[in-house]
């Protein structure tokens, strides 16, 4: 065994999804005995602290934006563009600080493109390859795709979190390419915080839970309209509401509300749960996909790449979804009912083997 290495992981800020991505990679890397950092901010940040209470961490700003109520969010993203490129330089910078101060070896960054070091060995992850545009939006398709490969570049390794198999996979034109912008890339199965051997644990089944995330204010949005019409129906219903920062469950007629379910509880409610009600985030997705659970998908509007996702899992015969502004509760469960439910995917000996090489490399 070599010397211990220094590995810091970076995940993206939208969201919780990048990081409750990274659980399985950094419990790797901590049985391998590695030095792990983690650099994020804000919810991400509390929820790898709250999972991780002995490892250590760093305040690392990053930008998140806020998507309007509108469909101008294309618009909003580009006009959104300056401040980003501001942001993601001072990270850059900052991040050089972090990698000397720490004598840092190896960067993992799940999309967070600024992240990598001409003294690291610098490992991206993403399932975002073809950056999803729609109606007008597609003559920036070509410039986008152009702009997210030359940051790829930059990294020694590309890591995807999905299989290779171009019929069975999760993330369909979004990561099956043509061609990859690093030659060493590498399919490494789907990511997820839980473990596909949960025993089936003992717990009241609920009719519905419904898992809160992704950015404000279109979480919120969507938490009032749900929290109504379940209001109105009889379902016995869970709210998770995705606050890592809050510690608290109230009850209030047929529904739960809980602020934040740590992965065992989390397992358990998913597990009981008669069917689910989310946004379709890759990483949500791939989460479900250990359970093999039946959903209603609800994409964030404006955002592509969940509209995208939510249909492919419809066209395949998995879950149903339906959109934000015309969501009925009533019509959506009992077109969901006849759905079987996500396939179930389990293995990530792929990613284990690639961490395995990263710790022993010279």
């Amino acid at each position: 065994m070599g010397m211990r290495k220094t590995v810091l992981i970076t995940p993206l800020n939208w969201g919780l999804g990048h990081a409750t991505r990274m659980v399985p990679v950094i419990e790797h890397l901590v049985q391998r005995n590695a030095r792990v950092l983690v650099a994020a901010d804000k919810r991400p940040l509390e929820f790898l602290k709250l999972r991780f209470p002995h490892i250590e961490f760093i305040r690392f700003p990053g930008y998140e934006p806020r998507y309007p109520n509108n469909s101008m969010i294309a618009i909003h993203i580009a006009l959104s563009l300056p401040l980003m490129w501001q942001h993601s330089r001072k990270a850059h910078r900052l991040l050089q600080e972090i990698v000397a101060e720490y004598k840092v070896d190896i960067v993992i960054s799940d999309n967070r493109f600024e992240c990598y070091s001409a003294h690291t060995y610098n490992v991206f992850i993403s399932h975002q390859l073809q950056i999803q545009t729609k109606g007008w939006q597609h003559i920036f398709k070509p410039f986008i795709n152009k702009l997210n490969y030359s940051y790829i570049k930059r990294y020694d390794e590309l890591w995807i979190p999905d299989v290779k198999d171009a019929e069975k996979n999760l993330s369909g034109k979004l990561s099956h390419v043509s061609k990859f912008p690093i030659s060493n890339y590498h399919f490494i199965g789907p990511l997820s915080r839980f473990k596909s051997n949960y025993g089936k644990i003992q717990h009241d089944n609920i009719d519905l839970l419904v898992i809160l995330s992704g950015p404000e204010p279109q979480r919120s949005i969507l938490a009032d309209l749900i929290t109504k019409q379940v209001y109105k129906s009889q379902l016995k219903t869970t709210i998770i509401q995705g606050k890592p920062e809050e510690n608290k469950t109230t009850r209030e007629e047929n529904i739960t509300f809980i602020s934040h379910a740590d992965d065992t509880h989390m397992a358990m409610l998913i597990q009981s749960a008669e069917m689910i009600i989310s946004r379709p985030g890759y990483t949500t997705i791939m989460d479900l996909c250990m359970f093999g659970k039946k959903a209603i998908f609800i994409p964030t509007p404006g955002q592509t790449e969940q509209a995208y996702l939510a249909k492919k899992m419809t066209l395949e015969g998995y879950c149903f979804y339906e959109n934000q502004q015309s969501f009925d509760l009533e019509r959506s469960y009992s077109a969901a009912e006849k759905f079987p439910g996500l396939p179930k995917v389990v293995s990530q000996e792929k990613m284990a083997f690639l961490i395995d090489n990263l710790l022993s490399a010279k």
